[in-house]
């Protein structure tokens, strides 16, 4: 909440929603000359409220839906500002506000933004680019996109000379990313850029060089799970191009064929384990789905689409994906490869809370990025329990196909 000077007295803005840390909650934040106990009536309650109950229908989580609508009280008027990702809730919204009795005045913008023109698309040039919550460097990191990945642009805004655009990834998370990260385009360009030849970086970190020859200048860096375009081969080299148009040379046994890579996936749980292995000892970091730094969710987004499954971005949204798994004393039922899912069961006016997510491998070992990358067990005779995880295991989801006979 924040209070500014009498200049804005007669302008009471009311965020419906941002992209902040407190994603779980409706956030309201006074632009205003006084603070919300002061500036709050009747009408502006009731408007919030409705307001609310629209976003409840069409953007539950801030992180897959674009709702983010303020209220400016105006005279005798409310004034709808912001913006959403469909015409039916900014209809909704300004039809809700109406209801309460309000006269309303509706200026809430349907994205894509206009600014975009037809350059609405993105292809991440960098390894790991950084999606961010807010426009700024200093805003908390939610998610990277990995390198050769698209993303649809929803809106874009300058701030301290920085251009940022608002950011679709394929697991449909939005993010705000920084114009050097992204090569903008137009659709057909990127889909021209889907059907190229591409290749797949399988080793855990390597370098585009400028000739094919260990001792050049880097282009780039790479890491598992870029894809990058195949313009060609010199020796034991693959020439590559970025999105951007840069171009340079990686070893062939970096790749492999990205098209053939998919073919070949085989998601077992035996394949699950050693994938999840490899990243042992890896830091943890928050927003982080790669191999440089991993949070609890993206460890486990990477692991599973090294195999070829997609899972959504945070643990609270890939718990509703897949079969649900009885939760019994001695996990009997469990399987290698299932998810567990720790957090709290709702009570009371609190609603049930994930707040972290693991990969399970057996025996009541499991694999999860909490600190680093690293084992633990269920069980509390276990020299590496986690008593806290044993506590607060709250649900078991099966993403993995039911294994062959």
């Amino acid at each position: 909440m924040a209070a500014h000077n009498t200049q804005h007295a007669t302008r009471n803005t009311f965020h419906v929603s941002r992209f902040t840390q407190h994603v779980s909650r409706f956030t309201f934040q006074v632009l205003a000359a006084s603070l919300l106990t002061s500036c709050s009536s009747p009408r502006t309650d009731s408007a919030i409220l409705a307001l609310k109950q629209v976003q409840a229908r069409y953007a539950p989580d801030p992180h897959l839906a674009l709702f983010r609508v303020g209220i400016v009280a105006e005279g005798s008027s409310l004034v709808l500002t912001g913006t959403v990702d469909r015409l039916e809730a900014k209809t909704q919204a300004a039809e809700a506000v109406r209801q309460t009795g309000a006269k309303v005045n509706d200026q809430i913008i349907v994205l894509p933004s206009p600014r975009l023109g037809d350059k609405s698309w993105g292809i991440s040039c960098l390894s790991v680019a950084s999606g961010r919550e807010l426009p700024e460097h200093k805003a908390e990191m939610g998610t990277q996109i990995l390198m050769g990945n698209m993303v649809k642009l929803w809106d874009r805004t300058t701030n301290a000379n920085f251009t940022w655009f608002l950011a679709q990834s394929d697991d449909g998370y939005f993010s705000w990313v920084e114009k050097g990260t992204i090569w903008r385009c137009t659709e057909a360009e990127a889909q021209a850029w889907q059907r190229s030849a591409l290749v797949i970086v399988l080793a855990s970190e390597d370098q585009v060089l400028e000739q094919p020859q260990a001792d050049t200048q880097p282009v780039c860096d790479v890491v598992t799970g870029n894809v990058l375009k195949k313009l060609g081969e010199e020796g034991a080299w693959l020439r590559v191009q970025l999105a951007d148009g840069r171009e340079g040379y990686l070893p062939k046994p970096s790749t492999q064929d990205y098209a053939q890579w998919k073919q070949t996936r085989k998601p077992t749980p035996e394949n699950i384990e050693r994938t999840a292995r490899v990243f042992l000892g890896r830091p943890y970091l928050w927003g982080g789905c790669s191999p440089k730094g991993l949070d609890c969710s993206g460890f486990v987004k990477l692991v599973f689409f090294l195999n070829g499954i997609e899972l959504r971005r945070n643990a609270s949204q890939q718990v509703a994906q897949g079969a649900p798994v009885p939760v019994d004393s001695d996990l009997a039922s469990l399987r290698k490869g299932d998810l567990l899912f720790f957090g709290f069961p709702a009570r009371r006016e609190k609603s049930e809370r994930i707040t972290h997510v693991g990969i399970y491998l057996g025996n009541k070992l499991f694999i999860h990025s909490s600190e680093l990358v690293r084992l633990a067990s269920l069980d509390p005779d276990s020299p590496i329990r986690d008593e806290f995880r044993i506590r607060t295991l709250l649900k078991v989801r099966r993403v993995l196909p039911p294994v062959q006979s």
